[in-house]
């Protein structure tokens, strides 16, 4: 029991300091809640979602998305309360009413406008509602409204009501002139607690429970707080929170867990007061408000609180588990040295002397770039950076050596008093020699950047990781002024690859981190095997870049994620919630954790310096995920589904729906850390999808049947969120309905009897068809056999006749030189006939006329005469059959020498040369051809070779 006591008390303080610190301030703005920027009043459902009193009308935010609802008259929301049953109470300028949610999901305003019986009055703003004993009290400036059920009271101000609220079992309202006055529920009457004269006539901003039972804290508007007694009427000043450089108006208080008191003012932003009267201007976490102005302050059911403002809204998030420490430039080292803190930063070095509270940075100077490393060395703290190496003491840095481009320094165990300093080109030697610390020549045999080094399990021999050149395993000489042996190893030893390996020493093991897995050095092999115990805890498929053992767990940054677990657990469980809001901003290969007392730790990012509180006693109790509305488009328009149905029926939606959507949010989750959401629809999604931000999930044309869609949350703080599902069953239409299918199953059996009548008629019809085909497809082989031969027959015909055709061309040029020889020979018988017949009229010798004679007579005897004309005519009825029977028929009276002459003619002989041939002149010749014209009817303007050439294509046709 005393322990348990003991723990819970350490418990409770570590909470206290972890609130006393710094709560975590989200700002809202225009541009979040899409309305005007004012703010007057708040509260809240039991689920969490929260409603706003704006000057646009109640804003509605369930964490996800904001929703605002305009009154009637359009006036601005001055007060808001929620009703024992859930109903949010609205307060307006001549406006009362109530807000609910329909079953769709959607919030809907109602005027109570009659039920408070003000019809014709002009009451003005109503300021405050408050429940009170089962009732609703309206104030006005004016009078008091109490509602129960229908019937309503109404008290009347003899001056005017300027304040009312519940503090303890009572109700207050300040009347102007009289003072606090406390309501009687009996007889529904307004009875004096404290006169305006015991508090110095200010006027009253806020009232608050007191410490004791019995008494009340009364904060005024001019900047007073007094303490009350109930029993007396008795009023004290406790303290005055302005001054000649804070003044402005108190708008109203809050009272903390603590005891402590802030003020939201006019001017001066928030102002604290705590259990012992300090007051602070300077509230930390709340100096980054968007301007001076708050106008209520409203604690929600997680703890913390909102801040009213003129201008938006502030969420102070006192629960968070994590606050940024430092966020002027990205974090690589972190040193913390009891309450001091030492962190290495791309703008040099920070340090502070007080981490426990508010820590105050400031900048070591005499260090200028990027610091890489802050190491403790002896009793000397040694920056290593990129412009060298430096001693830290009293805020300044004094530079080691001109050399520059260090990444850390390694104590060297056979050496005390020695340390290897890693350089961006090899190892150096770093000695500290009294009160001076010295840098000796470079080691050399090694020339590559040490930035991942490790001291092996071997004297003298240094494990060393290069982000691209994989490892190298270094042996150094005694004196350490030289590398004895140097062994390279990539991807030939059991490394997957040379790319981004790093090295570790883990439950005294040196292990070695790789993008597919975790490994360890086997000397015996000389390979690297998989290290198994730490392979079944962290996925191997991803790239583990740092590991660190602190308090009993094993931190470690994968793949941009930042996670612990148990180191003794044998089923360890690994932790990556709570460090979500870090993923993607560790600098890659130099990501930064250190430990610190109290389950404490510090992560380096791009962003900056975080301190995580492991231990933070916030549960996840009573935050549920919900299902905020459901949508479904038709033919592009937009309706909306029940969000509520009863028991297990499911709720029924129509068929066809072009997109069903879901929009979901866990209003209790704390507001100032990052939420995201899983879902999961089955009998559609296999498994639950993956961790997003998006607070919906739209599905398309599902198919009819029966869904069940669920959804769970999560934030940045590791809270899970309750699982919500949504039943539902897509409506089938009338031809997808059991009866429909029935029909459907009828309707085959008969369509498929029918198809089998159909099959047969087709197989007998294409058997006949088949059998006719055959028949067809013989007579078509028959016809084509016959096609065939009287295609041969035709070719022969046809080679027949051009052998024709070539004979009678061959015939025809005999004939034509034949013609042509009878031509030459009656020529040259002419020529020398008249030649014998010039040389007899010389001759006077008769003996030479009697020779002369003979050869008269020999050259008659072999002239051209009949029987050469006969031979003629055989071989131009060869060449031209039956023409002289063509002509005879013609004209049967048509001589043989005619015939000759049309012969002659037809053979394209002229009349010159026709004469000779018939022993005629070429008059007789003319007359002969015009006897022919007459006999066969040839016109004397018709051409007659052309009517012969006609005559003989008749007779060749």
């Amino acid at each position: 029991m005393k322990k348990n006591i003991l723990t819970l008390l350490l418990l409770i303080a570590s909470t206290y300091l972890w609130a006393q610190v710094l709560p975590s301030i989200k700002l809202y703005t225009r541009q979040d809640f899409k309305a005007d920027s004012q703010f007057w009043a708040a509260t809240e459902s039991a689920d969490g979602t929260l409603f706003f009193g704006n000057n646009d009308g109640i804003l509605i935010y369930d964490g996800e998305r904001w929703q605002r609802i305009v009154l009637p008259n359009s006036s601005s929301v001055r007060s808001l309360a929620n009703g024992k049953d859930g109903t949010v109470y609205v307060g307006a300028y001549d406006e009362a009413g109530i807000l609910s949610k329909n079953k769709q999901g959607n919030y809907v305003y109602r005027s109570l406008i009659k039920e408070l019986q003000t019809d014709g009055k002009n009451i003005e703003n109503i300021w405050d509602i408050q429940s009170f004993n089962g009732r609703m009290l309206y104030r006005a400036n004016s009078e008091i409204i109490i509602t129960s059920g229908k019937t309503a009271t109404h008290l009347p101000s003899a001056s005017m009501f300027s304040y009312s609220a519940v503090a303890g079992n009572n109700y207050y309202v300040e009347e102007m002139g009289h003072g606090i006055l406390t309501l009687q529920p009996v007889s529904n009457t307004l009875i004096m607690a404290f006169s305006s004269e015991s508090y110095n006539n200010e006027e009253v901003a806020e009232i608050l429970p007191g410490e004791n039972p019995g008494t009340l804290l009364i904060v005024t508007l001019q900047g007073g707080l007094y303490r009350g007694e109930l029993s007396t009427g008795k009023v004290q000043l406790l303290n005055r929170f302005f001054d000649a450089t804070h003044s402005g108006r108190a708008n109203c208080a809050l009272k903390n867990s603590d005891g402590s008191i802030y003020i939201g003012t006019a001017e001066s932003g928030i102002i604290s007061i705590s259990r012992t009267g300090v007051v602070d201007y300077n509230v930390p976490g709340f100096t980054g408000l968007q301007n001076g102005v708050v106008q209520s302050l409203y604690r929600a059911s997680d703890g913390n609180f909102w801040a009213l403002q003129d201008n938006g809204l502030a969420y102070a998030d006192y629960h968070s588990p994590y606050r940024v420490l430092f966020g002027k430039a990205s974090v690589y080292d972190a040193l913390p040295l009891g309450d001091s803190l030492y962190i290495a930063t791309t703008q040099g070095v920070y340090f502070t002397d007080d981490i426990k509270t508010i820590p105050q940075f400031k900048k070591v100077s005499g260090l200028q770039g990027q610091a890489w490393a802050i190491q403790k060395a002896q009793d000397d703290i040694i920056a290593s950076g990129d412009a060298g190496l430096f001693v830290l003491k009293n805020g300044e840095a004094k530079r080691i050596s001109a050399t520059q481009g260090f990444w850390k320094i390694t104590s060297i165990k056979s050496k005390p008093g020695f340390y290897l300093a890693s350089q961006y080109n090899g190892l150096y030697l770093l000695e500290n020699a009294g009160n001076e610390w010295v840098l000796h020549d470079k080691i050399a045999g090694f020339n590559e950047s040490a930035r991942d080094i490790l001291p092996a399990d071997e004297p003298d021999t240094y494990w060393i990781c290069h982000g691209y050149q994989g490892v190298f395993r270094v042996r150094i000489n005694a004196v350490y002024n030289r590398v004895s042996a140097v062994d390279h190893f990539t991807n030939k030893n059991g490394l997957p690859d040379s790319f981004n390996v790093n090295v570790f020493r883990w439950q005294g093991k040196v292990v070695f981190t790789t993008n597919t897995g975790i490994y360890t050095y086997n000397e015996t092999h000389n390979r690297f095997v998989p290290f198994e115990r730490l392979n079944k805890i962290l996925n191997p498929s991803k790239n583990t870049r740092k590991i660190i053992e602190h308090g009993g767990r094993t931190w470690f940054v994968q793949d941009d994620e930042a996670g612990y677990f148990v180191t003794a657990d044998k089923n360890a469980v690994v932790n990556t919630g709570l460090f979500l809001n870090l993923k993607s901003t560790f600098n890659r290969g130099m990501e930064c954790i250190a430990g610190l007392p109290d389950n404490r730790m510090l992560f380096g990012t791009t962003n900056g310096l975080f301190l995580y509180n492991i231990s933070n006693p916030v549960s996840a109790k009573g935050i549920h995920t919900q299902i905020t509305q459901i949508s479904y488009t038709q033919t592009q328009k937009q309706d909306f589904a029940a969000i509520t149905y009863k028991g297990d029926d499911p709720v029924q939606l129509p068929n066809r729906m072009d997109i069903l959507r879901f929009d979901f949010a866990a209003p209790k989750m704390t507001h100032g850390t990052q939420v995201e959401y899983s879902y999961m629809l089955e009998n559609t999604d296999a498994d639950w999808s993956p961790w997003q931000d998006q607070p919906f999930k739209e599905y398309t044309h599902l198919r009819p049947g029966t869904y069940t869609f669920k959804v769970k949350s999560r934030n940045t703080a590791g809270l899970m969120g309750t699982e919500a599902k949504y039943i539902f069953t897509v409506l089938p239409r009338w031809y997808q309905t059991t009866a429909a299918y029935i029909l459907y199953v009828l309707g085959a059996a008969g369509f498929v009897y029918s198809v089998r009548l159909l099959i047969k008629r087709r197989i007998r019809y294409e058997r006949a068809k088949s059998t006719r085909d055959a028949e067809r497809t013989r007579r078509m082989l028959e016809l084509e056999v016959e096609q065939l031969k009287l295609q041969r027959d035709k070719e022969a015909v046809i080679r027949d006749k051009a052998v024709l055709e070539e004979d009678v061309i061959n015939k025809s040029k005999e004939l034509a030189n034949y013609t042509m020889l009878l031509m030459q020979k009656k020529d040259a018988f002419a020529e020398i006939t008249d030649d014998l017949k010039e040389l007899r009229d010389y001759l006077r010798n008769e003996e030479s006329r009697k020779k002369l004679l003979e050869i008269f007579q020999k050259l008659n005897r072999h002239k051209v005469g009949e029987e050469y004309m006969e031979v003629f005519d055989v071989h131009f009825e060869k060449v031209h059959h039956n023409f002289f029977e063509a002509l005879k028929t013609l004209s049967p009276s048509l001589t043989q020498r005619e015939l000759r002459l049309c012969a002659f003619v037809k053979m394209g002989l002229t009349n010159k040369e026709i004469a000779p041939l018939l022993n005629i002149s070429l008059r007789g010749v003319e007359n002969a051809r015009y006897r022919i014209r007459k006999k066969l009817n040839v016109a004397n303007e018709d051409n007659f070779p052309a009517f012969l050439e006609g005559i003989g294509r008749e007779i060749e046709m």
